[in-house]
């Protein structure tokens, strides 16, 4: 196991390695081409600004997933320590910033540090008095934000020019994208605004003619993105503090950590899920045409009054013999048999089933389903039965279904 020292990661002066560059430039090679660490420099550059330009245009900005900040809960000792859970967020240059593990911020001595003279109180809630106070708000808003950084690793011999310093033996082999999770006293820009609210552009109702504004007149300078000297930071939450003690112990926290103030970057996967209700992988999932369960009840005339309940209303015309069936146990027989059926009819909920004869408590019976074949059963809709509700939904096609039960007496 190898360890590691204070050398063996350099900061990079919150530089951006990959910038300045040129995402519209690449080598083209040759026979016989003499490359050094420029050329190699260039091309790495062009596929990785590209990347972030995509990112940037095509998803925007915002967390991707996790990056959750909440109090860690602890007693002793006394004081406020927040938790920035892992995750991944793509800030507005199109930088993807991985969180790999939990980071911990240790707020418990901010109120002695110059950095709580700039902290404002936070701003007044809607129906609070504009006037000043007697007693001042001695809470203050503070803002958690995560940042792109990178910083050099692996140090290797390099050759080195004749006379040259001693120092310039070793060179850094390697460029790890970090982050950096800090507070701030004001908020940084809304990386993307339109993602909160899309109905705040000055444009017509229709949706198209609000996406065209939107692309019409960008709010992102493309240049940013391989420009540099850009550091495009992410706010995570948002929370108040209070101080405790008098002279000033520690602080703590004034309400809840608002996570909700940040941007976000849901999957196209989750979005379907959410505003269309349905997957898309194709499987049916809770729309699917099946059966949910069966009973019976003997009515006053005599008959056996099966009903079978299914999700969704079945087409009558493909209720027929070889459709639905239902078959009982004689323990005289011994063995299963088929009724005489008097009837068949669909209702809102399912299919109602008269059998002639009635029969001797506890007998056993079972009603089978066809859900494939010339006689399958549909629904209302068109769609083929699909099983038993808590079996796998084909994703072509239907599947027979058996449901089975025992006529037990009512009162």
């Amino acid at each position: 196991m190898s360890t590691m020292t204070a050398e063996t990661f350099a900061p990079l002066d919150d530089q951006d390695p990959a910038t300045p560059g040129d995402p519209f430039t690449r080598l083209r090679y040759h026979y016989g081409q003499l490359l050094g660490a420029e050329d190699f420099e260039t091309e790495q550059r062009y596929f990785l600004l590209r990347s972030r330009l995509h990112n940037a245009l095509l998803h925007g900005a915002g967390t991707a997933w996790g990056l959750r900040v909440r109090e860690q809960v602890s007693t002793e000792p006394a004081g406020l320590r927040l938790i920035c859970d892992p995750g991944l967020a793509i800030d507005a240059l199109g930088r993807e910033i991985y969180v790999p593990q939990r980071v911990c911020l240790d707020l418990t001595g901010l109120a002695a540090t110059p950095f709580w003279g700039d902290l404002a109180a936070p701003p007044a809630a809607p129906g609070e008095a504009d006037g000043e106070e007697e007693d001042p708000d001695p809470r203050r808003r503070v803002y958690v934000v995560l940042s792109y950084r990178a910083c050099l690793s692996a140090p290797v011999p390099a050759v080195t020019p004749p006379c040259s310093d001693s120092d310039a033996a070793l060179v850094h082999s390697r460029i790890l994208d970090g982050y950096r999770v800090c507070l701030q006293a004001e908020a940084p820009p809304d990386p993307a605004a339109t993602q909160r609210d899309i109905t705040a552009l000055s444009a017509p109702p229709g949706v198209r003619e609000r996406l065209l504004e939107l692309i019409l007149n960008p709010s992102l300078d493309l240049a940013r993105c391989w420009g540099g000297a850009d550091e495009a930071p992410l706010l995570l939450a948002a929370l108040d503090l209070r101080p405790v003690g008098e002279p000033v112990e520690r602080v703590e926290l004034a309400g809840v950590i608002d996570n909700g103030v940040r941007a976000i970057l849901p999957s196209l996967q989750a979005v379907a899920d959410l505003a269309l209700g349905v997957r898309l992988d194709g499987a049916p999932g809770a729309t699917a045409f099946q059966a949910v369960g069966v009973s019976a009840a003997l009515e006053e005339t005599g008959e056996m009054i099966i009903t079978v309940t299914t999700s969704a209303a079945v087409d009558a015309a493909t209720l027929t013999a070889p459709s639905v069936r239902v078959l009982y146990w004689d323990p005289a027989g011994p063995g299963w048999k088929e009724p005489t059926v008097a009837s068949r009819a669909v209702t809102p909920t399912g299919i109602v089933i008269a059998v002639a004869g009635a029969w001797v408590p506890a007998t056993r019976f079972q009603v089978l389903l066809s859900g494939t074949g010339d006689h399958a059963l549909l629904d209302i809709q068109g769609r083929l039965l699909a099983g038993v509700v808590g079996d796998s939904v084909p994703t072509a096609g239907g599947r027979d279904a058996c449901l089975s039960s025992v006529y037990q007496v009512t009162a």
